[in-house]
C-alpha cells in the first residue's frame, strides 16, 4: 500500500508538469503568430502620422484676427482686401501686444485710430478707413525680462490691407512731388502704391517721354512698395510718375524726382548738388515757361524749397556759432 505523503506528491508532480506544458504551449503559439503577423507586414505600407501644418508653425497664425460681428472672427492672409468706410476692428491676443501700421496714421492726431489693451488681447479699431489707409498692419507679443523688453519674433503677424478706391487707384500722399535718392550699390523704390492689387502698372520719365520697361532682373513692380529699381544707374535720374489701368480706367500718380548719389558721404554730394541749383536758379518766383537744363530744374517749386531750407539751416548753424559757451552746470533743464 502507498503512503498517502507519496502519493500527495505525486499528485503535485503531474500537476506541475501540466501547468509547465501549458505555459510552453502558450509560448509557442505566441511566438508563431508573432512571427506570422511580421511576414504578412512585410509588403505592406505603415502609415506614420506627421504633425499637421498648424502644429508646426504654432499659434502665431492665428495672432491676428478681424473682428466681424459678435462672436464671429477672421483669420488674415498675407494680403487682405477690405471695404473702405467700414470700420475696422483688428484683435491680436496676448496681455502685452504692440501694433504697427500706416505711417499716416497716428493715435494722436487721427482720431480715427485707437487701441485698446485688455488681460487676453489687444484691440485696434480704424473707423472710416480709406484708400489712404491701404499698408501693412502687425501685431507682435512684447516678452520683457526685468526693465528690458523687445518683440517676439516668433509671435508676430503681418498682413497688407488694401481698402479698393476706383477713384484713388494709388494711395493717397500728403506729398505731391517726392525726391528719391538713387544709390549704385543698394536699390531703389519709387513709392507709387496701388489700393488695387490687380490695377495694371507703368513707370514713366516725364523727359523725354518714355515708359521703363519692367523685368524681374532690372526693374520690378511690387504691388505693397513701388518700382524696384535693383541696380540704380546715372541714367535713371529724372522726373518719373506711375499710370495704373483698372478696368479701362488710367490714373496718373505724383511725381518722383530721382538723384544719383554716387561716393561714400552721400551728405557732401547731396549738398553741392543744392548749391549749384540755388546759384543757378534766382529766389523769385519761376514762370512756368521757363525750361532748365538739368532734370531737378524743372520743377521750380521744389527747388525754391529746397534753397530756403538750405538758407534757414545755415542761419541756424551761424546762431548757433555765435551763442555763448556754457557749462553743464548752467543748463536748466526745461
Amino acid at each position: 500500500m502507498v503512503p498517502a505523503g507519496l502519493l500527495t506528491m505525486k499528485l503535485w508532480v503531474v500537476l506541475l508538469l501540466a501547468v509547465l506544458c501549458s505555459e510552453l504551449q502558450i509560448g509557442c503559439c505566441q511566438g508563431v503568430k508573432r512571427k506570422k503577423d511580421v511576414e504578412e507586414s512585410r509588403g505592406r505600407r505603415v502609415r506614420v502620422r506627421q504633425p499637421a501644418q498648424n502644429d508646426r508653425k504654432g499659434k502665431s497664425q492665428s495672432l491676428l484676427t478681424r473682428v466681424l460681428d459678435k462672436g464671429r472672427f477672421q483669420h488674415l492672409a498675407q494680403t487682405t482686401l477690405l471695404t473702405p468706410g467700414r470700420k475696422m476692428e483688428l484683435r491680436c491676443k496676448g496681455s502685452s501686444i504692440g501694433w504697427s501700421y500706416p505711417t499716416n496714421l497716428d493715435t494722436f492726431s487721427d482720431s480715427r485710430l485707437s487701441i485698446k489693451q485688455s488681460d487676453k488681447y489687444s484691440q485696434l479699431i480704424l473707423t472710416s478707413p480709406s484708400a489712404a489707409d491701404t499698408g501693412s498692419y502687425s501685431c507682435w507679443v512684447i516678452v520683457c525680462d526685468g526693465a528690458e523688453c523687445q518683440r517676439d519674433q516668433d509671435r508676430t503677424y503681418t498682413s497688407y490691407i488694401y481698402f479698393p478706391d476706383k477713384d484713388h487707384l494709388f494711395v493717397p500722399s500728403a506729398i505731391h512731388f517726392e525726391i528719391v535718392y538713387l544709390h549704385p550699390d543698394r536699390p531703389a523704390v519709387v513709392p507709387c502704391r496701388v489700393t488695387e492689387p490687380h490695377a495694371e502698372v507703368s513707370l514713366h520719365r516725364e523727359v523725354p517721354p518714355e515708359e521703363i520697361t519692367t523685368n524681374t532682373t532690372q526693374v520690378t513692380y511690387d504691388p505693397t512698395r513701388g518700382f524696384v529699381l535693383q541696380h540704380p544707374r546715372p541714367e535713371h535720374q529724372g522726373v518719373f510718375y506711375c499710370k495704373a489701368v483698372s478696368k479701362d480706367t488710367p490714373q496718373v500718380s505724383t511725381k518722383y524726382q530721382l538723384l544719383y548719389v554716387e561716393g561714400k558721404d552721400t551728405a557732401v554730394t547731396v549738398r553741392s548738388q543744392i548749391q549749384k541749383l540755388c546759384k543757378r536758379v534766382p529766389p523769385a518766383f519761376h514762370h512756368q515757361s521757363m525750361r532748365f537744363k538739368s532734370h531737378l530744374e524743372r520743377s521750380p517749386a521744389v527747388t525754391n524749397l529746397v534753397c530756403l531750407l538750405q538758407k534757414t539751416s545755415k542761419k541756424l548753424l551761424r546762431a548757433e556759432r555765435d551763442l555763448p559757451e556754457r557749462s553743464p552746470s548752467e543748463i536748466k533743464p526745461v
